[in-house]
């Protein structure tokens, strides 16, 4: 017991200069998101890992607590210590496939001989071989089935290579991390995210004839705990300002739908007319609520659309 205390010191060093957890927060757009994030650094340098989809190019350093920039370095992913060591293992695996279809191939050469030599033998009856054509039956079955199980060996172990170049192509891929250098004890870090943004997704909920309302939500793609999450309407070149959301499926704006038809009275619509919502509303996924019930979903035009049509 008397080593816990210093157990639990060690465990609130910092770990060899790797970024520790920050102010973090990320801004999705509708072609793109933008990561802001606080570091403190330990003795002026912090390493920053980037993620697999950070968009080349996009990397912004200061400082956020006086001093400046002395360098900064970005570390290819082949050369990362963790990306190195991964497709060292991968390649090992790889070299490992590679002699198992050797073997395989081998082993079909043995078997398609063994075949054809069957094929080719002249039955002779023996006392040692009272059915000669039923053994040399009995002997092209079993090559037969040797090759067809080598076949399917064969198949499964180039699938695997396939799968284990592909990881290894995506391992190597773009930058694993940014090494930062400054003369301070913080720098504010931002880069943008490729593929990666929020869907526009609209609920078109009716209550009846002449009333309904329109929902605009944002579907995102993935939530960090402890990260402030932001939507944005435009695009990561516009300047248009950001709201900030919480959840996965965040309500960022309420409109009410006017002169709804589309539908006999008292009957679910499958197409509703209405006037005109605010103008520049992304186009996105709409799903049509009628008195509470789920009808199903389309494509929902965006700013200025009057019309809505269920998918069939």
């Amino acid at each position: 017991m008397r080593f816990l205390p210093f157990a639990l010191i060690l465990l609130s060093l910092p770990l060899s200069g790797q970024a520790l957890a920050g102010q973090k927060s990320v801004t999705y757009f509708l072609d793109g998101a933008r990561v802001e994030q606080e570091l403190p650094a330990a003795n002026g340098y912090v390493e920053l890992p980037l993620p697999d989809n950070f968009a080349p190019g996009s990397l912004r350093v200061k400082p956020a607590s006086g001093g400046g920039v002395l360098r900064v370095e970005l570390v290819a992913a082949q050369k990362e210590r963790r990306r190195a060591g991964e497709i060292a293992r991968l390649k090992e695996r790889k070299a490992e496939l590679q002699d198992r279809m050797a073997v395989l191939e081998r082993r079909e050469e043995i078997f398609s001989a063994a075949a054809r030599s069957q094929s080719g033998k002249a039955p002779r009856k023996t006392k040692a071989n009272p059915d000669p054509l039923g053994s040399l039956q009995q002997g092209t079955d079993f090559a037969l089935n040797q090759m067809e199980s080598v076949y399917r060996s064969k198949r499964k172990c180039r699938n695997n290579l396939e799968e284990v170049e592909r990881q290894i192509a995506a391992a190597a891929k773009g930058v694993a991390a940014a090494r930062i250098w400054l003369a301070g004890g913080k720098a504010r870090v931002s880069y943008l995210l490729q593929d990666e943004r929020w869907t526009p997704c609209y609920d078109l909920r009716v209550s009846g004839e002449g009333s309904g309302e329109l929902l605009l939500h944002a579907r995102l793609p993935r939530r960090e705990k402890g990260v402030q999450y932001a939507v944005s309407r435009g695009t990561v070149a516009e300047a248009v300002k950001a709201q900030t959301v919480r959840g996965e499926y965040p309500t960022l704006s309420r409109y009410p739908l006017q002169a709804v038809v589309g539908a006999e009275k008292g009957s679910p619509p499958s197409r509703l007319s209405f006037t005109a919502v605010e103008a520049g509303l992304p186009p996105g996924e709409g799903y049509l609520f009628w008195h509470g019930e789920y009808l199903g979903g389309g494509r929902f035009a965006g700013g200025g659309a009057t019309e809505f049509s269920l998918a069939k």
